[in-house]
């Protein structure tokens, strides 16, 4: 079975073999996860280093596979189907050269440019108060089968659909597409593609099974000061710096619910007064949609790498449109026949709104 980064973990296969999963014990909070992925590519085959060259990695998704947690994941999860859901992205993603940035500037000018035009953007659609987020993702992904310790690594692409209800219920639905893979055994890599949707169910919160939200929407504050602070104690992450922290808790944010532009405004007014984070011209994402990228460095795991964090934002509504983590740097070593700076998540923020009811959309 897989550990599933920033998501939960298939609950039908993990509860059924608790007591012997491997992956029992692993925490599905997005800290420990981003630090693991870091953890594991000591156990991957690397390619020899130039001694002289400063050492350099990624960050990697684990994922343990096991012969009778595969069929039981075969037999419990059955597909379900989302009426008016688009098929997932099958296409290849982008090559890894398409992460490199050329120069990176002063970026409080455009944040400051941006704030005003959030200010004067339309707040999200509101039908209701079920926070929706749409996002297509895709992330490396390390996967071993438990048994043989066979190994293989690749992009896993996803389209995810959430649904947060005020009493802390939920429903995500996520497609996995097609792996681009890049390296080792197909078949641990395979196996967490090509199943269809799958349909994760979270209670009221009762014995902390709940679709929680990091921060209540409707308490957010719109004072830039007040709100950095809000964002810092949210994130339970040290990146390093007050901004690539923020850049973190953002990830977050953006994808628990749509955010309303004054919130917004605030949000770029206090990164502008961050020299950390910098500006990196102008990008397109992978939905075609144009944006201003802005990026900060997160050495929160410093004895183990550097990530760069990436955030872009629409230019006429300051919203943001994508954002990525990518490995610059590691003491790990790195993954054989792949080259730095590596993506280790991209996620397109497709949609967003606030609808009636679970499962629907705007």
């Amino acid at each position: 079975m897989r550990a599933t980064g920033t998501h939960q973990d298939v609950r039908a296969v993990r509860d059924l073999f608790a007591a012997h999963d491997p992956a029992a014990d692993h925490p599905a909070d997005p800290v420990t996860m981003e630090r693991n992925r870091v953890e594991v590519i000591a156990a991957s085959p690397r390619r020899r280093r130039n001694p002289f060259a400063p050492d350099r990695g990624f960050l990697l998704r684990p994922a343990v596979l096991g012969t009778a947690a595969a069929i039981v994941a075969a037999a419990t999860l059955i597909p379900f189907v989302f009426q008016g859901s688009p098929p997932a992205h099958a296409t290849p993603p982008p090559l890894p050269l398409e992460v490199t940035i050329d120069e990176r500037t002063e970026a409080a000018p455009r944040l400051f440019a941006l704030a005003e035009a959030a200010e004067s953007a339309q707040a999200p659609p509101r039908d209701g108060d079920v926070a929706y987020v749409h996002t297509l993702e895709w992330t490396f992904t390390y996967a071993q089968n438990a048994d043989d310790g066979r190994m293989g690594w690749g992009i896993l692409p996803e389209d995810r659909r959430v649904w947060r209800t005020p009493d802390e219920s939920g429903v995500e639905v996520v497609v996995t597409g097609e792996a681009d893979h890049r390296g080792g055994d197909r078949g641990p890599l395979d196996f967490l593609t090509g199943r269809g949707s799958e349909r994760f169910v979270w209670g009221d919160g009762e014995g902390g099974d709940g679709m929680f939200f990091t921060w209540d929407p409707p308490t957010l504050p719109t004072d830039s000061e007040e709100l950095e602070r809000r964002l810092l104690q949210g994130t339970g992450y040290d990146a390093g710096t007050p901004e690539a922290t923020l850049f973190y808790a953002l990830q977050t944010l953006y994808t628990e619910a749509p955010i309303d532009p004054e919130v917004q405004a605030a949000v770029l007014r206090l990164l502008a007064e961050h020299d950390g984070v910098r500006y990196a011209g102008e990008h397109e994402d992978r939905q075609g949609r144009e944006g201003e990228l802005f990026v900060v460095e997160d050495t929160g795991a410093q004895d183990d790498g550097t990530l760069e964090r990436r955030i872009m934002f629409d230019p006429d509504t300051g919203m943001p449109l994508y954002f990525e983590v990518v490995t610059v740097e590691t003491e790990s070593g790195e993954v054989e026949g792949e080259e730095l700076p590596m993506m280790n998540h991209y996620a397109v923020i497709s949609e967003s709104a606030w609808v009636a009811e679970v499962e629907e959309g705007p």
